[in-house]
């Protein structure tokens, strides 16, 4: 089985995060906007079960979860 390519973009307010998103997704990585970190890793695991493979996946997170983000994805 292939590993999946993972890339978490964050930061604040007007720093780009649609437009990192959208290079992300013009480069073949299925793009989640605004998925709580806590479920990130329940993403990953549900994808090895889908139909759908998926290889390469972008999370856009708002830094504002930060906190959050460290203590709840472990990829």
């Amino acid at each position: 089985m292939e590993k999946m390519k993972v890339v978490i973009v964050t930061g604040l307010s007007g720093a780009g995060k649609t437009n990192a998103a959208d290079w992300f997704e013009d480069q073949g990585y299925y793009c989640v906007d605004n998925m709580p970190p806590a479920l990130i890793r329940n993403f990953i695991d549900l994808t090895v079960y889908s139909n759908k493979k998926i290889n390469r996946a972008a999370f856009v997170v708002d830094v504002r979860g930060g906190e959050f983000l460290r203590t709840s994805v472990s990829v």
